[in-house]
């Protein structure tokens, strides 16, 4: 339109806008009610929707009833929770019951201390100080090994010595003949002193008195005669047990050998593609093929060739006389040889002792077990054993004696035998525990002389050979072997196991070979053996010059480069761990005699103790000060922010030794509190130097002593800062400290940072006695397997140990019966399945486990269901409320689908269930219906319940047609599931309803500003018609009246 336009006319006067809003006011009373009809509807629908939502998580509330943990769940308690802690496995349900354990030790760390020295600069003399994990020579048996398979009785046994003096000795947790050795050996009551012998165990009186020497059992027990010491009592300073050891049925393969075990080769194929032996009999010079795959222990090995179809009665094996070998007998007649070979590539044969000829149709093998705390010949020298022979000894008088060894089997047939010697000397295992000390016992001046005899070099190999005036002579180490071809993959690591994953290998030459051990099928590769030719494998068929082998020593992978090439042999990951876990990550630094690079893979860690020199960081504080030391007091360091911190080098278990823990004990306090201050040696390498690594505080860089201490003067430090560094930072620097070439290094501490650098699975540190220090090595895990092997026979240090190695055990079962379980960590989780046991002290008293029936799961998801039920409730009360005083109602009130929930809803739970439960209500289980129809949930009931019948309880929620939970599951699923659902039905129809009030509501406002503009437009023409019709006046007004002509 056009023209001016007013809300109010300009010549009428007449206000426009409003009699227009007036106007269309009257027009909109058709769009009104629809616009209320809408909201109406729109509340509706949320109600509908909100309704809808609760149905649903009534619905879901329901999942916990439907589940079967929910009423496996168990409780366990410990009758003493300070000695064993119990707890239910997440997600498992063990039996209900009680058990008894009784806990019997816990779980150590191996820990060794030094001979102590009065200060930490003292030389530590030449030589070196070597460890690693296992390879003792006089490693004691598993005592369930005992008595062919029988084990030993745990309990307890009575000892009276030649003195009168009893002692009762108490073996209820002892797990292996260490430990009762151990436990006779540490008896306060009595003056004896055990050890084993072969297969037997013997007692040796100390008193030097003349009365009987008796063992006993205590009560009605059976603990001496298990371990052949029953009904022994003479007058003698030796009491001698009978042979309790020997193979037997029951034997793992994996425990032959020293542990080396059985190496099973796990080949694809039938008949000779399988076998592991191969037998050719007297009758003919067919090959026979055998399998060992799945054969477990020494018995199912003889079960299975004596009824082997294809061997078919041809051979007789059976466990030899003596207990220490197996023995094939050929059954057949002929003139060929009877023989026994491994297959191509394996080494079952000479695993089980068998590999050769026989002898008069017999094969005797070789020995496969030692004795209760020996080691076979065959295990030593890394597992290539010696070829022994003669010795020729002459003491220091001068007496002189040929020693044959060439039928000692075992080390302690070896010591025996030289023992037996007219010469006067002495053998013994060393105290490394690694070979044999040879001790002269004549008295006499001359040398003692130890030699080889005929043609074995047997002095020789055993490191024995000796020609000069000393007291002893020892082997050294005698390697026993610790890994095999049988070794699991899953023992090595200290029992992290292996992770197989690619790695590289280039050989001098240049060549690379990626070792592909994630490509095989799980467990395909179960064993060190099975990575070796793996490893070969790849190798070989790429064309490399490096062989795969077990080391010298026994205890490792080695790699051996024959390829002459101008390179370094070098070995990567490719993204894995396990070059890193066989040992063999790096560059080739050695070579063996033939001149080829080798990477070793032992497990054997050495430290020189010639080479002690030390950095700055290793300065004892003791040797500061012209050896007047450092005072270990507390000092407060305040930077330029004003941010103080305390650093205290005397704190008890963590004292500061060294140069290098004052500079850790600050900038660990420093970082504590957010200081910028940190310290470190000062650039003359002189002293300590306490800096600001971002500085600009309005504060000055403080360090003072606090109370009577003097650490921070004895350190130079004590003062406020009056230079900077180069970079404008504040600064307190000591000085001269130390002289940075000359200082007097602590050797102890730089030991003990070598070992610990090594990362090799013990940890070393210095420790006062209050007297002197002492070098302390503790294994970093517990368990006996956890035993440290520390050789320090070349070095001037000995060692005492503090605390052995040793497994937690804990007695399961009644005293008197039951038995004995272990664990390397306190931890017994597999002894009851689904219960974790942890065992926190060593009380010796029995401990009650009861596992109970868990009634808080269910209890709980009643509870969740009565709530979720009841909040539904309250929602349809709202929304279907009337008020008969003010005659409003709720918004879905009278509603069909209101009516429908609530109705179905409260029928369903009022109602009865016809399951296979003794219940058929839930009232009857304690979830009734009050007066409101709310639910209440009585949870004594509900648990007298679940505790008299689990089963009907169960069975009255989880019944698949007629329980609560598929009923009520299934009405919210007609109610509020799926889109052709009650309430989502009626919510889709309220939508098309709301769209269609939505689009007719758009059509009457079109309407209405359609009539507003044809209003407004009649309106503003009536203005403009008005005002020329008052203009037409205005002129007619205008207009005079002129007399008419007259014609006169």
């Amino acid at each position: 339109m056009s023209g001016i336009q007013t809300n109010v006319g300009l010549i009428t006067g007449i206000p426009i806008q409003e009699t227009v809003d007036q106007l269309l006011a009257v027009s909109a009373q058709p769009k009104n009610l629809l616009t209320s009809r809408a909201a109406d509807r729109r509340g509706e629908q949320a109600a509908v929707d909100r309704l809808s939502s609760l149905v649903l998580g009534m619905r879901f509330s329901l999942t916990k009833l439907g589940r079967d943990s929910t009423y496996t769940a168990r409780a366990a308690a410990s009758s003493d929770p300070t000695a064993i802690k119990a707890s239910v496995v997440s997600g498992e349900s063990p039996k209900v019951g009680s058990y008894q354990l009784t806990p019997l030790r816990t779980a150590s760390s191996h820990q060794l201390v030094s001979g102590s020295y009065s200060d930490l600069t003292g030389a530590l003399g030449e030589g070196s100080l070597s460890f690693r994990f296992g390879g003792h020579v006089d490693k004691g048996v598993a005592l369930s090994e005992l008595n062919g398979g029988e084990g030993f009785t745990p309990g307890k046994l009575k000892i009276t010595d030649r003195s009168g003096a009893t002692g009762v000795i108490d073996l209820r947790g002892a797990i292996t003949i260490d430990d009762v050795i151990s436990a006779v050996n540490s008896s306060e009551e009595i003056n004896v002193r055990a050890s084993a012998d072969g297969d037997q165990l013997v007692l040796n009186d100390l008193t030097g008195e003349s009365g009987n020497f008796r063992v006993q059992e205590v009560g009605s027990g059976t603990t001496a005669a298990s371990l052949g010491l029953a009904g022994l009592n003479a007058a003698s300073d030796t009491l001698t047990g009978s042979d309790v050891y020997a193979l037997h049925d029951g034997m793992t393969l994996a425990s032959l050998r020293d542990g080396a075990g059985v190496r099973v080769t796990d080949k694809q194929g039938d008949g000779d593609e399988a076998a592991d032996l191969f037998f050719t009999f007297a009758e003919s010079e067919t090959e026979y093929s055998f399998d060992l795959t799945g054969l477990k222990t020494l018995g199912d090995v003889v079960d299975a060739i004596n009824s082997d179809e294809t061997l078919d009665g041809k051979v007789t094996a059976a466990i030899s006389a003596d207990g220490a070998r197996l023995e094939l007998t050929d059954n057949t007649a002929g003139a060929e040889s009877f023989t026994v070979r491994s297959a191509d590539g394996g080494s079952a044969a000479e695993d089980l002792g068998l590999a050769g000829a026989a002898d008069a149709g017999v094969i005797t093998g070789e020995r496969l077990v030692s004795g209760l705390k020996d080691t076979l010949v065959s295990s030593l020298n890394g597992g290539k054993g010696y070829s022994l022979g003669e010795l020729a000894i002459t003491d220091r008088s001068g007496a002189a004696d040929t020693v044959d060894l060439s039928s000692a089997e075992t080390l302690g047939e070896v010591v025996s035998l030289i023992n037996a010697s007219s010469a006067d000397v002495t053998a013994a295992i060393n105290a490394s525990r690694n070979g044999i000390q040879i001790t002269d016992g004549s008295g006499g001046v001359g040398n003692l002389v130890i030699a080889d005899s005929g043609a074995t070099t047997t002095a020789t190999d055993l490191g024995l050979a000796v020609d000069d005036s000393v007291g002893s002579v020892g082997s050294g180490s005698l390697d026993r072997r610790v890994v095999s071809g049988a070794t699991l993959l899953s023992s090595l690591n200290g029992g992290d196991g292996l992770e197989l994953d690619d790695f590289k290998i280039t050989d001098s030459t240049g060549k690379a070979v990626n070792v592909d051990l994630d490509g095989y099928d799980e467990g395909e590769l179960k064993t060190l053996g099975d990575v070796i030719d793996a490893i070969n494998a790849d190798l070989s068929s790429s064309g490399s010059g490096v062989v795969a082998s077990f080391n010298d020593a026994g205890d490792g992978v080695l790699l051996t480069d024959t390829s002459s090439g101008a390179g370094t042999l070098t070995v990567v990951e490719s993204g894995g761990s396990t070059a890193a876990g066989l040992k063999l990550l790096g560059e080739s630094s050695a070579t063996n005699e033939a001149g080829d690079q080798i990477i070793d893979g032992s497990t054997s860690h050495s430290v020189d103790l010639t080479d002690l020199e030390g950095t700055a960081e290793a300065i004892s504080l003791s040797s500061l000060n012209s050896g007047s030391g450092v005072q270990p007091g507390i000092f407060q360091v305040t930077d330029s922010y004003g941010k103080s911190f305390t650093v205290d080098l005397g704190f008890p278990g963590e004292e500061a030794f060294t140069v290098g823990d004052v500079i850790e004990k600050i900038n660990t306090a420093a970082q504590a509190k957010g200081s910028v201050a940190r310290a470190e040696i000062n650039s003359a390498g002189t002293g300590i130097a306490i800096s600001e690594t971002n500085g600009g505080g309005s504060g000055t860089l403080t360090v003072a002593d606090l109370g009577t201490g003097s650490a921070a003067a004895d350190l130079n430090l004590a003062r406020e800062s009056s230079s900077t560094t180069t970079d404008g930072e504040q600064t307190i620097n000591s000085g001269f400290l130390f002289n940075s070439t000359d200082a007097e290094q602590g050797a102890l501490e730089t030991v003990a940072e070598r070992i610990n650098d090594l990362e090799a699975g013990l940890s070393a540190s210095v420790v006062f006695d209050g007297v002197g220090y002492r070098l302390a090595l503790s294994s970093d895990k517990t368990g006996a397997a956890n035993e440290i092997l520390l050789d320090s026979s070349s070095s001037g240090l000995s060692f005492t140990e503090t605390s052995r190695a040793a497994d937690a055990a804990a007695l399961f079962g009644p005293a008197g019966g039951g038995f004995v379980v272990t664990s390397e960590n306190n931890q017994f989780n597999d002894v009851v399945s689904g219960l974790n046991l942890t065992v926190g002290q060593a009380t010796g008293e029995a401990v009650t486990v009861t596992v109970s029936a868990n009634n808080a799961p269910i209890v709980d998801a009643a509870q969740d269901f009565v709530d979720s039920y009841n909040s539904l409730r309250t929602e349809l009360e709202s929304v279907t409320d009337f008020d008969s005083e003010t005659l409003s109602t709720g918004i879905l009130f009278g509603t069909n689908e209101a009516l429908r929930v609530d109705s179905e809803l409260s029928r369903l739970v009022s109602g009865r269930f016809f399951t296979s439960s003794e219940f058929g209500s839930l009232e009857e289980i304690g979830i009734s219906l009050d007066d409101e129809g709310r639910l209440s949930l009585n949870s004594e009931q509900l648990t007298e319940a679940f505790e008299s019948d689990p089963g009907s309880l169960e069975a009255i929620f989880n019944d698949d047609n007629g329980g609560v939970v598929a009923k009520l599951q299934d009405a919210a699923d007609r109610l509020a599931g799926d889109e052709n659902s009650l309430l989502a039905v009626r919510s889709q129809t309220l939508t098309t309803t709301i769209e269609d009030f939505e689009n007719r509501i758009a059509e009457f406002d079109a309407k209405l500003e359609r009539e507003r503009d044809r209003l407004l437009l009649e309106f503003y023409t009536l203005e403009e018609t008005i005002a020329l019709m008052q203009a037409d006046l205005e002129t007619l007004s205008s207009f005079e009246s002129v007399a008419p002509l007259s014609y006169s």
